[in-house]
């Protein structure tokens, strides 16, 4: 069972694309304030969170060795405002809900025949941007194609042996996807951070927003264009046996704070993320 991908990922995923002015702000011109109730916002929020929290698995079912579990999965603190927002997710898009592992974490799961159909739906209207994720799910199709035990188990190792041709082909792409800014911040809502730097008094020296990424510089990239950033994207020493490299985007001047609370305003945060965030924009604004 091979894994194949396509050299032109815009056209395999159906990515529409649109050219971005300075801050990209709003093209989909959806309503303002409106990301609990708006539908088509948290679907693709949700694409966003899944790509930075969630993950797509396949595994053998325990109990009958002839039959291949799907599961999809966003795992994440088990904060009052992460189990909202899963909730919201689930009131939406479907999956259920549960508090696991000691209540830790709260987990949503779409694992039976009609949430998965639900997801991949999802998927096909708002691709997903980075590579590991796109491999994740380009097997499990696969696994739903070809439901042989023999061809998974040779296989599953081999699950992201397309990755490097997914990164090369995004990095090709130089506009944004149409649904970018509700998919950004469901990935910041995974993968970003808001940084105050205090003096002893409590008084402001100085503040960050920074986001990394595991080899996906192009999401990184596209970061810097939708909010009009010069900012240098930073790497990181490569670790010790690390098959990946990490790079790191921080931006910190006015004009990109001020693309930031301006989209926000428009796309908000749904989580825990949020309550950092209103202490970052509080600093700056009151």
């Amino acid at each position: 069972m091979e894994v194949k991908s396509e050299k032109n990922l815009s056209e395999k995923n159906n990515l529409t694309t649109v050219p971005v002015t300075a801050g990209g702000l709003d093209p989909l011109n959806l309503p303002k304030g409106k990301g609990l109730e708006d539908k088509t916002y948290i679907e693709q929020f949700f694409v966003g969170l899944l790509e930075g929290d969630g993950t797509i698995t396949s595994n053998l079912n325990s109990n009958k060795s002839n039959s291949i579990i799907i599961r999809i999965v966003i795992s994440l603190n088990n904060l009052q405002e992460n189990v909202t927002m899963l909730n919201k997710i689930k009131q939406n898009i479907g999956g259920r809900v549960v508090i696991e592992r000691k209540n830790k974490y709260v987990t949503w799961i779409a694992s039976n025949k009609n949430d998965l159909t639900k997801v991949f739906v999802i998927l096909a209207k708002y691709p997903l941007l980075t590579a590991r994720k796109q491999c994740q799910l380009d097997f499990v199709k696969n696994c739903l194609l070809e439901k042989d035990i023999g061809n998974f188990l040779i296989n599953r190792n081999n699950k992201y042996s397309n990755k490097k041709t997914f990164l090369e082909d995004f990095a090709k792409i130089d506009k944004l996807p149409l649904y970018f800014a509700p998919w950004l911040s469901g990935f910041i809502e995974a993968e970003g951070n808001f940084n105050l730097v205090l003096n002893e008094k409590g008084v402001l020296k100085g503040s960050k927003f920074s986001i990394g990424q595991n080899d996906e510089i192009h999401i990184l990239n596209w970061i810097k264009l939708y909010f009009n950033s010069n900012n240098s994207i930073s790497k990181d020493k490569p670790k010790i046996n690390g098959n990946f490299q990490y790079y790191r985007l921080s931006l910190y001047n006015a004009e990109s704070r001020k693309l930031l609370f301006e989209h926000f305003k428009n796309y908000p945060l749904l989580g825990y993320k949020n309550v950092s965030y209103k202490k970052f924009y509080d600093y700056h604004n009151i």
